[in-house]
């Protein structure tokens, strides 16, 4: 009973600011709360939380409160977005590394249909949905380590561990991550250019993956710090837009009062003037009447110094509009600059196999609409291995990019080419009748051949083997066509190489 008569007690004494101490106590300690809900969450949100905090405690006046409480509920409204990008790069990071883990499970259908399962699930919208894939994607790690510690030997078949590393190079070759660890995944390409051993593999995939973590962690918290002080810009701006408001305001209100003003007066002084019948008194009107035009022409002057003084003030504020204009500007072409990079395989400058995969999907669809001629050709540089074992890593990226912008100068602008892995490129070709299109091809294929490619003085021969189909009414799925154009190649490689094979 005593706790409730103090209890009461409190509640009706109050600070000078108009708050009472059971108020105060009620709110601080949810502020505590809300410091340790957000903790390890929102570092800047945290801080502005702290702030409102030391401002109770020292019992801050209204208007400082409520600056600190906009400053938290900026913040908060912000969380969304955060937590969405959070979601959206964390989750792309596990979907790349279950694709690069899936090629170390090629000889394990158990764990292979785990990792399917987690690749099929929808992307995260809660931070606990992510952590349960993070978790089934560690798991599945663990068992696949398991399984390679219990192998009677810890090598990867050599055809696996070529498609791995070809499908790490090709990754690498799809990210753009300025800085360091951009830097670190250029030297982690180079290592697998040169060749990794396979108790190598698995410490090159978590260094890849820790690298595209933390470079897209990096990339968010600077496209943040950007957006933020963006923010804070445009705040400053609107606030200086006001403050000229009001002035501007002010000024037409005193010129408005200063013109009424001296109209009364004058009035007033033409009526004493008009009745007067005294020399001296009319004489001492007159100089009344003076006095007042010339403290008229003072006052104007100074208004016209406080609109000179608002003109530069608003001046200052266009120039800041423009810069922050170039700044935003320069941002979104760097952003759009990516995008066109994440496109792009880095190596040869065709497109990649993302870029394939949308555009894959795109032509598949229109096909379906229209019945369109689509030709889909693959394309295998024969005997590549060769050349990287006899000349070097150097002459096959040189002959890769040979290759490549021979195939992109054969085809035509509405025509589509990527680069599918490794030495094998994909090509999308329009309004090409089935019976033109070995024609087509051949004369690619001749056109690749006779390429005059020396390297260190040294004739080296390239030639393509090329497997080639078309949309069919029997497919039902993307996949389909894709699959009948890679047995044309497969065919075509395994009867000599160096011929196109189609499969319609």
């Amino acid at each position: 009973m005593q706790i409730s008569q103090d209890t009461h007690s409190a509640a009706r004494q109050s600070d000078s600011n108009g708050y009472t101490k059971i108020n105060t106590a009620m709110l601080l300690a949810f502020i505590n709360r809300l410091l340790g809900a957000t903790r390890g969450i929102d570092n800047e949100l945290n801080i502005e939380v702290g702030k409102l905090k030391a401002s109770l405690e020292r019992s801050a006046s209204d208007d400082e409160l409520i600056t600190q409480i906009k400053q938290v509920e900026r913040q908060v409204m912000l969380q969304p977005n955060v937590l969405s990008d959070t979601l959206k790069i964390a989750d792309s990071a596990v979907s790349q590394a279950a694709t690069s883990l899936i090629n170390l499970l090629q000889h394990d259908p158990k764990l292979t249909a785990e990792l399917q399962l987690v690749l099929a699930e929808p992307k995260a919208t809660a931070v606990t949905v992510l952590q349960t894939k993070i978790q089934s994607l560690f798991c599945i790690y663990h068992s696949a380590i398991k399984n390679l510690k219990e192998t009677n030997n810890n090598n990867i078949a050599a055809t696996v561990h070529k498609k791995i590393c070809d499908d790490l190079q090709r990754l690498i070759n799809e990210l753009d991550f300025a800085g360091g660890f951009g830097s670190n995944l250029k030297k982690i390409r180079q290592r697998l250019l040169e060749g990794i051993s396979s108790h190598e593999l698995v410490n090159v995939c978590l260094q890849i993956i820790n690298n595209i973590i933390e470079g897209a962690r990096e990339e968010r918290m600077a496209s943040k710090t950007f957006l933020h002080s963006i923010v804070e810009e445009l705040n400053s701006i609107a606030y200086k837009f006001d403050n000229s408001l009001i002035d501007s305001n002010n000024i037409n209100k005193k010129q408005i009062s200063l013109l009424a003003n001296l109209k009364e007066r004058i009035d007033s002084l033409e009526l004493d003037i008009s009745t007067s019948d005294n020399l001296a008194e009319t004489k001492l009107y007159v100089q009344q009447g003076l006095e007042i035009i010339s403290s008229s022409v003072q006052q104007q002057q100074q208004l016209l110094q406080e609109k000179l003084l608002l003109e530069q003030q608003i001046q200052a504020v266009q120039s800041q509009l423009e810069q922050l204009k170039k700044e935003t500007l320069l941002h979104t072409q760097r952003l759009e600059a990516q995008q066109h990079k994440l496109y792009l395989d880095s190596l040869t400058q065709v497109y990649n196999r993302t870029a394939l995969d949308e555009r894959f999907k795109l032509e598949f669809k229109r096909w379906q609409r229209y019945k369109t001629n689509t030709t889909i050709a693959m394309v295998d540089i024969d005997h590549f291995k060769n050349i990287n074992d006899s000349f070097g890593h150097i002459a096959g990226d040189k002959a890769l990019k040979i290759v490549a912008r021979a195939l992109q100068k054969s085809i035509k602008s509405s025509d589509f080419i990527a680069r599918f892995g490794g030495e094998e490129f994909v090509l999308l070709l329009t309004d090409i009748a089935p019976s033109e299109i070995q024609v087509t091809l051949d004369k690619l294929r001749n056109t690749i051949k006779s390429i005059p490619f020396r390297f260190k003085g040294k004739q080296i021969s390239i030639t393509i083997s090329i497997g080639v189909t078309q949309f069919s009414l029997d497919d039902n799925e993307i996949v389909d066509p894709f699959e009948r154009a890679d047995k044309a190649l497969y065919e075509a490689k395994s009867s000599g190489r160096d011929k196109v094979i189609i499969r319609i």
